[in-house]
């Protein structure tokens, strides 16, 4: 990255100060700098100026030359998995690429604009038998969804468009897979109470459900459900004194049958949503 024009010239009159010739020509004891001992418009601060504005204009051409190097290698890049998610993400809606190019024209857009034509928020690759699998999803209410019919064909169009001649491109733009969670809460009658739905209630909120859809909302797209998790979120309640997980069995959304899930799961869509969480509260008798 190039250095300032200030940074330069005091690099050269820091080594020129140093000098012995310099000193003995000047007549200086080597106690001051060189502001000290030359005046702006001394022939000699003049000089130092434009030898530091010439290598700072040297240094900027070679920061454009590498930015240049590093945009064409990028281009030039294997079309790995993380490429085709990088692409994914790319895709404008509204936008046409430009001529014989896998990139926009985005001049006169701002950034609020770029975001907002930017309709795939979440994607994740995977490849298998040589097709490659992209999930992709939108984000509405800070949660993923899926794509509309309309931006899932514009991006079909566009993957089609970018993709390597020869590679199979599947696009899986699902609602989120169904989870259903059965718990067993023993809880603390001192730190919860329950009222006469069944619900636990702490200062006007149910800290298990909570707890629960915090962990399931906090998951990273196609990141793994593990049961261990959710057991440590609830364990972690002061209103908890035991925890057991009945069952979690899960669906995507267009499929026909419930799997209980053992110990993990990575959902089909790339993410979940709770279909149905029932807490089955009993009171914790520390002595019976």
């Amino acid at each position: 990255m190039a250095r300032t024009i200030e940074e330069i010239k005091k690099g050269m009159t820091s080594d020129f100060m140093k000098m012995e010739a310099v000193k003995s020509a000047y007549g200086l004891d080597g106690s001051k700098g060189f502001a000290d001992c030359f005046s702006m418009a001394s022939l000699e601060n003049i000089l130092f100026y434009v030898f530091a504005v010439a290598v700072w204009t040297l240094e900027k051409l070679f920061d454009l030359h590498r930015a240049d190097v590093d945009a064409r290698i990028e281009r030039l890049e294997p079309h790995t998995l993380r490429w085709y998610v990088n692409k994914a993400k790319a895709y404008m809606q509204g936008r046409k690429l430009v001529t014989d190019c896998d990139y926009y024209d985005t001049t006169g857009m701002t950034e609020q604009d770029i975001a907002a034509a930017r309709v795939v928020k979440y994607a994740v690759a995977t490849e298998s038998n040589t097709v490659v699998y992209i999930k992709v999803a939108r984000e509405v209410d800070g949660n993923p969804a899926a794509l509309t019919a309309g931006q899932l064909a514009g991006l079909t169009s566009y993957m089609d468009e970018i993709k390597d001649a020869g590679v199979s491109v599947q696009l899986r733009n699902e609602p989120a897979d169904q989870m259903r969670i059965a718990l067993l809460i023993y809880y603390d009658p001192t730190l919860l109470t329950i009222d006469a739905n069944g619900n636990g209630d702490q200062n006007g909120a149910d800290p298990v459900r909570e707890a629960t859809k915090r962990v399931i909302e906090n998951l990273p797209f196609n990141g793994l459900f593990r049961k261990s998790d959710l057991m440590a979120a609830l364990q972690a309640l002061p209103c908890v004194e035991v925890a057991d997980i009945k069952s979690v069995t899960v669906k995507p959304r267009n499929g026909e049958a419930w799997q209980t899930v053992e110990g993990y799961d990575r959902p089909y869509s790339g993410y979940y949503s709770i279909d149905r969480l029932t807490v089955d509260y009993q009171p914790y008798k520390a002595v019976e």
